[in-house]
């Protein structure tokens, strides 16, 4: 093979190029060359006659004025163009992929910032990317999961809620539906599980008869619920999960037709499902029988098992609606009504469906946050694209004699720009490619910093489809920023190479494609100093909500569930809960002890039509929430009566007619807490009315972000479900929970703690979502001002090296060092002011889609935006400063000399 690098030189040499980038050019062209002597040996030209015919295209004029026709001429003949293979297209882009490769390994600290940048950027947003992929885009684990919807009713005359199926209308649905194939209904519940001898507590599922086979699952060993044993005194059956199969049974393949004792009661083992089912966002240990009973069913709102149903095919939901609309008067004409509710009440209710995709049961309200904080590491990845565009700005302007003499030698602007476009690609996939290892890592940190609610997080990882768009990513970046150098430098003219070995101040007109970058990445850091702004004052102002309760790390809350088959007389169950309260009261450390059927922001209480005696209504009452209490429970949450007393034990066991309520309901109906004593409520099928005892502080039951509701308490009753909380100093300390459990137990030995967990713990899950939000917006926010601030910094400091002659020229002419240093400034606010202006008006705009996750702050709070504002001011005039202080600091004559 010849030499070209001898050639190359000799014909070079007028050129007067500084050393390394005669040395460049001179591996580029030899590269040409040597492409072009193996096309000619590929086309059946000897050795020799492939060096001769290389050779006189290269010598075919002088290279400074003579070259550019010869050689256009040559290619026009030949319809080769040097520097331009002639092979396939993928074989012209595997040569120069090759050959950026070798140019940018050749610049490692370029090379090195450009796709570092770039992954981790890439990363993060792969890591994000597959949050969301894994939480809202993935097809649930079920046969044909689009077909499935949930069923839901809309009850305006009953409140906002959204409320799901009772009996009757489960009943109704499943006798008399037109669109769907089958109906289902499930509700989550615990369980005591008795092995060896001693009682645990364990999530379950309870399922009506076909629930399974509607979602397509079917069973790993044995069989699935059969529809006998879903009627009320059918033969006790029980499914096993996997997980609890191989947990507690060891993974006994024998295990079909053993017994289980659940609830003091004995269940059949009817199969074992498969590791893949998971319903939902829930963890059960045990599948049950739902056993609906229809004698026992009423119409009426309440609130029941959730209904799944599949749709036939090509049934939309709006059919599905049509349908559910169809059958809702259906509903009074085969049951009978509700204690209490009539006819002019249930139409007011103003019942109406709402089915909606069974996916949104499992998503929720999550997938607003991470769309959110999908598009704020969206907007981090601009700036990063824009930074390596600078990058590839500069480095291009740096190459414009290489350019030219590509020109030169008959290379096209298409072939240049691919070049160009080549180096860029190269970057973008090396970035993506360590953009990967990082989102492997990230995925790691967003699951332990991810919100307790968040839901399949065992789907959140990258496969197939991540990775796809990881390539796409990189690839689309890449063209992206290499387009900008490609259509800047694409076509150049070779009186460029007249200038080589030679510096002066670069055009105006040279800095306006950066300086528009520089824009673009300040208004971008604003916007999401600005969002993070608001999520931190949502989060200030959530922390100074009063909750209804003080000192939460002080509290143990835990429940305790009473089968029947375990005591079955009511009263004796309200007798074995206060004897309960009494040994926990006398564990060491307890301060107080109380009962609750729930506690704030752990589960919903109820909800239920209430009437006030004296304030009669036309149509349905007003709901309000209804939480049964016991004893101790004001006291232990720290929550004041402000009026009245406490309901008593006597109350409970005497099953007296008394309520007490929340403070906000007392004032809405008679301005003073304390005129309400006395007064007479009643509810939609209680027996009559109840006098109104006492008044407490308004309580937060549905989170920190969320309004007290109004609410009464009433004495409990016929409840087999309650929670405890135990105020106490030791709480989280070693033995605690022991002792706490030993005291259940010294009353009875069947009864486990479920649900265990602070109260503090709690409030911690109900602000999970927005401190998750906060803290990622906040690293977005602050890193997007790093790459803002390293963007202004780098187009000063380059703008000041251009400018080194005129420096020059100006301090010798007599301008001060702060003449120099005003000049920079002036630059940089001018860039910093243009970014503020454009950030402020996208913030107004793109701040509007968040607004239903704040709290205590609009979206255009002034003060959000005039401290996000002063402070990407303040550290961008830092960043414009330096450059200026190091260029108002050059010697004049160092500098005229510079540009000699």
């Amino acid at each position: 093979m010849p030499d070209w690098a001898g050639e190359v030189r000799t014909r070079l040499s007028s050129l007067q190029l500084s050393p390394t980038r005669e040395s460049e050019i001179v591996e580029e062209l030899s590269q040409h060359l040597d492409d072009r002597w193996r096309e000619l040996i590929a086309g059946g030209a000897s050795p020799d006659e492939a060096t001769q015919l290389t050779l006189a295209q290269f010598r075919g004029g002088d290279v400074l004025a003579k070259y550019m026709a010869p050689l256009r001429q040559a290619h026009a003949a030949s319809s080769v163009t040097l520097g331009a293979p002639t092979g396939s297209l993928l074989a012209a882009l595997w040569q120069d992929l090759r050959y950026a490769a070798r140019m940018l390994w050749k610049r490692p600290g370029f090379s090195a910032v450009a796709v570092l940048t770039l992954a981790l950027w890439i990363g993060a947003t792969t890591a994000i990317f597959s949050v969301v992929y894994g939480v809202l885009l993935k097809p649930l684990p079920f046969y044909e999961p689009d077909r499935l919807v949930a069923l839901y009713h809309l009850a305006p005359g009953f409140g906002t809620r959204t409320l799901p199926q009772s009996p009757a209308t489960y009943f109704t649905y499943r006798d008399n539906a037109r669109v769907f194939e089958d109906i289902g209904a499930w509700s989550a519940a615990n369980v005591s599980i008795t092995r060896n001898g001693e009682p645990e507590q364990a999530p379950a599922l309870m399922l009506s008869d076909g629930m399974l086979s509607l979602l397509g699952v079917r069973p790993l060993l044995g069989g699935l619920l059969r529809k006998e044993d879903d009627v009320p005194g059918a033969p006790n059956r029980v499914l096993l999960t996997y997980g609890y199969w191989q947990r507690a049974l060891g993974a006994s393949r024998d295990v079909v037709g053993q017994s289980l004792a659940i609830d003091g009661s004995s269940y059949e083992i009817a199969g074992v499902l498969p590791a893949s089912f998971k319903l939902l966002n829930t963890d059960p240990q045990v599948v049950l029988p739902l056993r609906l009973n229809r004698a026992a069913a009423l119409v009426g709102p309440g609130f029941g098992p959730r209904g799944v149903a599949r749709l036939k095919a090509g049934v939309t939901l709006s059919q599905a609606n049509d349908d559910i609309a169809r059958m809702i008067p259906l509903i009074p004409e085969e049951f009978p009504w509700q204690p209490g509710l009539t006819r002019e009440m249930w139409q007011g209710v103003g019942l109406a469906p709402n089915v909606r995709p069974f996916s949104e049961d499992l998503i929720g309200d999550i997938s607003r946050s991470l769309w959110i904080l999908l598009g704020t590491v969206g907007v981090v990845l601009l700036m990063a694209w824009a930074n390596v565009a600078n990058l590839l700005l500069v480095r291009a302007e740096g190459r414009q004699q290489e350019f030219a003499v590509r020109a030169a030698l008959g290379a096209s602007r298409g072939r240049m720009a691919t070049a160009l476009l080549s180096e860029s690609l190269v970057l973008g996939l090396a970035g993506g490619t360590l953009g990967v290892l990082f989102a492997q890592g990230g995925i790691g940190l967003l699951r332990r910093m991810a919100p307790v609610r968040l839901p399949r997080v065992d789907d959140i990882a990258i496969n197939g489809v991540v990775l796809l768009f990881t390539l796409t990513l990189s690839v689309v970046t890449a063209l992206m920023f290499g387009l900008l150098p490609a259509v800047r430098f694409g076509t150049l003219n070779v009186d460029v190479l007249k200038d080589a070995g030679r510096s002066a101040s670069a055009a105006p007109r040279h800095h306006r494609t950066r300086n528009m970058l520089v824009v673009a990445q300040v208004a971008l850091a604003l916007v999401l100093l600005i969002v993070s702004g608001l999520m931190i004052r949502t989060f200030v102002a959530i922390r100074q909500v009063q909750p209804g309760y003080v000192r939460p790390a002080e509290v143990q809350t835990f429940h305790i569930r009473v089968p029947p088959a375990v005591i079955r007389d009511p009263q004796e169950v309200a007798r074995t809960y206060e004897q309960i309260a009494d040994q926990l009261a006398h564990v060491p450390g307890v301060a107080t002890v109380g009962l609750a059927r729930s506690v704030p922001m752990g589960g919903f209480s109820g909800a239920a039509p209430i009437s006030v005696e004296d304030r009669p209504m036309s149509g349905t009452p007003p709901t309000r929430r209804v939480k049964p209490i016991g004893p101790g429970y004001f006291e232990t949450m720290g929550n004041p009566v402000v009026a009245g007393r406490a309901i008593t034990w006597t109350d409970i066991h005497q099953t007296a007619a008394v309520a007490v309520i929340s403070e906000n309901l007392a004032r809405e109906y008679w301005g003073e807490p304390s005129t309400a004593l006395g007064r007479r409520l009643t509810g939609t099928g209680s027996d009559g009315w109840s006098e109104i005892v006492g008044v407490v502080g308004n309580e937060l039951l549905d989170g920190l972000n969320q309004p007290a509701p109004t609410i009464v308490y009433w004495p409990m009753a016929n409840n087999r479900d309650m929670a405890y909380v135990v105020r106490s100093s030791r709480v989280g300390g070693p033995g605690f929970l022991r002792e706490l459990q030993q005291a259940v137990w010294s009353v009875n030995s069947n009864l486990p703690l479920a649900t265990v967990r602070t109260l503090d713990e709690i409030q911690a899950d109900s602000m999970a979502q927005t401190s998750f939000a906060m803290v990622m917006l906040a690293i977005a926010a602050s890193v997007a001002l790093l790459l803002g601030v390293v963007g202004i910094y780098g187009v000063i400091r380059y703008i000041a090296a251009q400018r080194t002659c005129e420096i020059g020229i100006r301090m010798a002419l007599g301008a001060q060092t702060g003449d120099i240093r005003r000049l920079f400034l002036r630059h940089g606010l001018v860039l910093t002011l243009g970014g503020i202006t454009v950030g402020v008006g996208a913030a107004m705009f793109l701040t509007r889609m968040m607004s239903a996750l704040l709290f205590g702050v609009t979206p255009a709070d002034p003060l959000t935006y005039v401290a996000a504002s002063a402070g990407v001011a303040a550290v961008a005039l830092l960043a414009t400063y330096l450059p200026a202080r190091r260029a108002s600091g050059i010697d004049p004559i160092v500098a005229l000399r510079s540009g000699m």
